[in-house]
């Protein structure tokens, strides 16, 4: 198996910070490349080809009272580049504050060999997709949009792919890598009728251009969506149930990925921080990090330190069952090692969900509306009304409000507000149609209760 080039600059990096002295070291080098189209108007208006290169280092230095780290980054892969961002990192560390707590890059529970083969035979590292199939494409989603009754316009169409190459070696000796591609559309419709307008997309991304939908059918459900907003009004105020749809109901595992990022939790920013083992969430509630998903964006061997990643279920039947951590987070918790180190070429060793997923219920989202009667289905939130620390949530909405289990009338300028725990706690319904955002997934999500209150009180 031949060794590539961002694999044999992560080597030669730490190999040199070994001989200028580096007591530890690790490095990553990254390279990415693609292609990105927008169109308007039946018009290509951009056509870029992207392409980024580079290695990150980080080396430890021996003090009395602990380890002390410096890290610096070079887009070069020659050895006069990774020599003088190797003397940059050690002249950092050198006069960086030593941490008794520091983990340098030894001891960690690595991927084998033959897991390392085993996951590059099946890596997915071809978008499959052309310059020419990905520009047709992108017209087709405009000129669909377009033909929806009361469409006026798009605000463009775009389509992307590329691909991701990700090397790690730290000087314990291990070094590997892995690759992936991706590829998405998006096309945002705006809506007139009388004076009004009301604009919203469509957007899907998968691992390569064949798990997408055709074009055609995205761009008619962003014109359709568009369309359906027109007539909007204010929705009743008080305590209502709510139905996120699953691309909002996603921002729900995000609150989630958070509150129990080990970091917040290590400096009690997090409202899950005393949580663990505890259930908040109904029991038919799992929820799932899974470094291997077909489905999902951010597919990963190893994680920012080379720790093994593997499958885990945050929630489990309702119950809190781990934080996200890495290394450094992980002995200062005393909590397991998670594999959730992420990492760009300097600085701090973040933490981050690889391909979050909400598992699905056995409910369509018609009959969860029919059951549930009466409230607000949320179709859009915005702004970012949400205090990490309590759990105390407020964020616009909008949407349609159900009566009797059918769709009444379209919603706008909805705020809906409540507490992270108590919405949680409070889910009572999952849908069967589980979809999938780049990296995270979940259904139709109902709330059993939430404060409702509108620009103008009353519809």
């Amino acid at each position: 198996m031949r060794k590539s080039d961002v694999l044999t600059a992560a080597e030669r990096a730490v190999d040199e910070a070994k001989k200028q002295g580096a007591l530890h070291a690790d490095a990553v080098a990254i390279d990415e490349q693609g292609v990105e189209i927008e169109v308007r108007e039946g018009a290509v208006e951009r056509l870029v080809h992207t392409e980024s290169f580079g290695v990150g280092v980080r080396v430890f230095c021996a003090h009395r009272e602990g380890l002390s780290y410096g890290t610096s980054a070079t887009t070069r892969a020659d050895a006069d580049g990774i020599r003088e961002a190797v003397a940059r990192a050690l002249a950092q560390a050198r006069i960086a504050a030593p941490d008794p707590e520091a983990v340098p890059p030894v001891g960690a529970e690595h991927p084998s060999e033959d897991e390392v083969r085993a996951w590059q035979a099946r890596a997915h590292a071809d978008a499959r997709w052309s310059v020419e199939e990905a520009k047709k494409a992108a017209l087709a989603l405009e000129a669909e949009a377009r033909a929806v009754p009361e469409v006026a316009s798009t605000e463009g169409a775009g389509t992307g792919f590329g691909h991701y190459s990700y090397a790690y070696a730290a000087s314990d000796g291990f070094a590997a890598e892995y690759s992936r591609a991706y590829a998405q559309m998006q096309v945002v419709a705006v809506a007139r009728r009388a004076g009004e307008m009301q604009r919203d997309y469509a957007w899907k991304a998968a691992i390569d251009a064949q798990k997408l939908p055709p074009p055609e059918a995205l761009g008619r459900e962003a014109g359709e969506r568009a369309a359906r907003r027109l007539g909007a009004r204010d929705c009743p105020t008080g305590r209502f149930p709510v139905v996120f749809e699953p691309r909002v109901a996603v921002s729900l595992l995000g609150h989630l990925a958070h509150a129990i990022n080990g970091r917040a939790v290590m400096h009690r920013h997090s409202f899950l921080a005393d949580r663990l083992g505890e259930r908040i969430f109904p029991d038919f509630v799992t929820i799932t990090d899974d470094p291997q998903h077909p489905d999902g964006l951010t597919d990963r061997l190893f994680d920012g330190e080379g720790v093994r990643c593997r499958r885990l279920a945050v929630v489990e039947n309702g119950k809190l069952t781990s934080f996200l951590t890495n290394r450094y987070v992980a002995r200062r918790l005393n909590h397991p090692e998670t594999g959730h180190a992420t990492r760009g070429l300097v600085g701090d060793i973040g933490i981050g969900p690889s391909n979050l997923w909400l598992s699905p219920g056995a409910q369509s989202a018609e009959a969860i509306l029919a059951e549930l009667r009466e409230g607000l289905w949320v179709t859009e939130l915005t702004g970012f009304g949400v205090r990490e620390i309590t759990g105390d949530y407020s964020r616009g909405a909008a949407g349609f409000w159900f009566k009797d289990g059918e769709i009444a009338y379209p919603v706008q300028g909805a705020t809906i507000a409540g507490n992270l725990l108590e919405m949680f706690a409070g889910i009572c319904a999952l849908g069967d149609d589980l979809q999938w955002f780049g990296s995270v997934a979940a259904p139709t999500v109902a709330v059993a209760e939430m404060t409702l209150a509108s620009e103008g009180g009353n519809p």
